[in-house]
């Protein structure tokens, strides 16, 4: 199973708004793959970098792989749910200038069969 999400990101004096569709949690109860693929709308054009993640509880099985296209655009999240989770993804995306930015993070909640 996959969940593809389209990513706007818009950067203003140095801030970046990220929009995403459809917006929400992401609820994963199998395994599955979470596509994050960059819209063409974004201003300037920006490419993913690694994401930050963090998992709640702390001592959760690291149990998601992130995985980027050689050209940035898009960003595969595999989740192989093993435990009940939270799990904070920080996507981060370049400029052509190097300069890279965080978003607030969209968090996936793992219910494990």
């Amino acid at each position: 199973m996959s969940q593809n999400i389209s990513t706007t990101v818009n950067i203003t004096n140095g801030i970046a708004t990220f929009n995403y569709h459809p917006e929400g949690i992401i609820n994963v109860t199998q395994e599955s793959d979470v596509i994050f693929s960059l819209s063409a709308e974004c201003s300037p054009a920006v490419s993913f970098k690694q994401p930050l993640t963090a998992y709640i509880p702390i001592d959760a099985t690291k149990d998601v792989t992130p995985n980027l296209s050689s050209d940035g655009q898009s960003l595969t999240l595999s989740d192989s749910d093993i435990d009940q989770e939270t799990i904070c993804i920080q996507l981060v995306v370049e400029d052509a200038h190097g300069n890279q930015y965080a978003s607030p993070d969209p968090r996936m909640v793992n219910y494990p069969r």
